[in-house]
């Protein structure tokens, strides 16, 4: 009866401290006794006992079993999926995790919210994506850039609105014009209006010499316009090597109608040689042999200048090339006789040219006209006037008038002209019809274009007849040497010589103050007598020397006639009596 006992005790003992690995004991109990133990069941067959089993209903969980990645607790130790990877802490290993829209990668394969919508391609899921004004639905809720329109107009910043604080400023708006606002935000203000040559360029510092280039490159434009313009959004580029720039700043950039203003690759006075620039440029640099400029406004070509490495324009280091006032035109100003070079500093030690300030004149320029005071009838003195005519540089200059053009019936050349050298010389019209008078200048370094003036002359409606003075009449003598022959039987002489009379017809007048022409003529015993340059107011008449006798004197007198013709064919006549007195002695 003690046996028993130890046995079961020993059993006991067992159980108690290693369960988990305790076979179950299925032998029945021993009949004889009263022992009231029961055995434990294992209802899975998988060797472990229900109480130590954590699911007795499947026989691949019991304690001991490998754990596999499932969810499951196979070696029922109360922890799942031991020793697999968690990538996101969240209890659940990588392997049966699914990715969450949560920027986390939840399934450990590398890769976070891939399954997730990402519409603006910026590698965050749209579900966690914040919504930025760049033109995208970078949140997915199928709307763009909400919470950017501040204005509501439709128009956030980062699609083109300039004043997301202005409903009536966006992209669509139409410009208004006159209110000095870029209602389009096309970054022009009051556009809309511009035309070819609207605005010129008038100067070009291309090569610089005291700095170095692009520093010292500027252009100086000049407002063609009575109008005040706006330089904000202006664009200036080159066709040649295809750059160009548009002007843009936070202040308003204006220039006045008829006046200078110079945009530049560097605004800074110190390293630009000295130069006011209004507004600066970048990504435009101009070549020193072939190259142009061009500048643009709401699509219009405003302006454009070519040079050609000196072939046809000036090509100076450390000059401009300027346009000449006379060509202020967007279509002249392409002749290449428009442009010059600078000439003068505009500031000690400077380069050449006039920045923000009236261009000379390249040539020196020749202005025919005529004094108003003229009474622009036939026979009064026309005064031709050449005062407006200037070199440019300030220099003296040189004139010479030219008669061009004149009525068939005039007699009149350029010989006429009185002092063709003069600046403002007198010419008196014979007949009525239009004359022309054409002028150049010379400045000692360029002669200039001519430059004519047609005059329109009248027939003078009123006259006074000239007064014809052919002068005193005039006398001389000379004696004949006589010889005798035959002892004084009677005497031969020979004949007096020939004499020169000068006339003067300079007392003849005309109260008019026209100017008359001469006509004198042998009128009695023309035998005796010739005349020399009878057209002047002084011909000379040569008398004849006549015969005489011993002890005798012989006389002719020989008549000369003066007729006077005023301007407008009225005439007078005078004469006057040339005496000559032969004596023989």
């Amino acid at each position: 009866m003690r046996f028993l006992p130890l046995i079961g005790l020993s059993v006991l003992f067992w159980a108690c401290n290693d369960k988990d690995i305790e076979p179950v004991d299925t032998s029945p109990a021993d009949p004889g006794g009263d022992d009231t133990y029961v055995p434990p069941t294992d209802a899975d067959g998988d060797g472990y006992a229900e109480e130590d089993d954590c699911d007795d209903n499947d026989a691949a969980i019991h304690p001991g079993q490998p754990e596999n990645c499932d969810g499951v607790d196979e070696n029922c130790n109360g922890v799942i999926d031991e020793g697999f990877g968690d990538s996101d802490s969240d209890g659940i290993a990588d392997c049966i995790d699914s990715e969450d829209c949560d920027g986390v990668d939840n399934d450990g394969d590398g890769s976070i919210d891939e399954d997730f919508a990402d519409n603006d391609g910026d590698g965050i899921a749209d579900c966690l994506g914040t919504e930025e004004c760049n033109g995208k639905d970078d949140d997915g809720d199928g709307s763009i850039d909400e919470g950017f329109d501040a204005d509501g107009d439709g128009y956030t910043t980062c699609n083109g609105d300039c004043d997301d604080s202005d409903y009536n400023i966006n992209p669509g708006a139409s410009e208004v014009a006159g209110d000095i606002v870029d209602n389009d935000c096309d970054k022009l203000i009051d556009e809309g209006n511009w035309g070819e040559g609207d605005l010129l360029i008038t100067e070009v510092m291309v090569n610089p010499d005291n700095v170095a280039d692009p520093a010292g490159e500027w252009i100086e434009l000049y407002n063609n316009t009575n109008q005040t313009l706006i330089l904000n959004g202006l664009v200036i580029g080159s066709d040649s090597d295809g750059e160009s720039h548009q002007l843009t700043s936070t202040d308003l950039i204006t220039v006045e109608g008829g006046a200078f203003i110079v945009i530049g690759n560097n605004d800074d006075d110190v390293s630009n040689g000295n130069v006011s620039v209004a507004l600066e440029y970048a990504d435009v640099t101009m070549s020193n042999e072939n190259d142009d400029v061009y500048i643009k406004a709401d699509g219009v070509t405003l302006d454009q200048v070519q040079w050609d490495d000196g072939v046809t324009m000036p090509d100076v280091a450390g000059a401009t090339i300027q346009l000449d006032p006379d060509y202020f035109d967007a279509t002249l100003n392409d002749l290449s006789i428009a442009w010059c070079q600078g000439k003068y500093e505009w500031s000690e030690g400077s380069d050449l040219g006039t920045p923000n300030e009236a261009n000379y004149t390249c040539l020196p320029k020749a202005v025919a006209s005529y004094d108003s005071s003229s009474s622009l009838y036939t026979c009064d003195d026309l005064i031709l006037d050449g005062t407006g005519s200037n070199s440019g540089l300030g220099l003296a200059l040189d004139y010479e008038w030219e008669l061009a053009g004149a009525p068939s019936s005039s007699e009149k050349t350029t010989a006429d002209i009185a002092q063709t050298t003069d600046v403002q010389p007198l010419f008196e019209p014979d007949v009525p019809g239009n004359y022309t008078f054409c002028l150049t200048v010379d400045d000692s370094y360029e002669v200039s274009t001519a430059d004519c003036v047609t005059i329109t002359i009248t027939e003078r409606p009123y006259n006074t007849d000239p007064v014809a003075d052919a002068g005193p009449d005039q006398s001389y003598s000379e004696a004949a040497t006589c010889w005798p022959v035959s002892y004084g039987a009677y005497y031969t002489c020979s004949d007096c010589g020939d004499h020169e009379f000068t006339l003067d017809g300079t007392g003849s007048s005309d109260s008019d103050g026209d100017w008359v022409a001469y006509s004198w003529a042998i009128t009695d015993n023309a035998s005796y007598a010739s005349i020399v340059d009878e057209e002047t107011d002084a011909p000379t008449v040569t008398v004849t020397g006549v015969p005489t006798t011993y002890g005798s004197s012989n006389s002719v007198t020989v008549e000369v006639t003066l007729t006077v013709t005023d301007c407008m064919g009225a005439e007078d006549s005078d004469t006057v009596d040339l005496a000559y007195t032969c004596k023989g002695s």
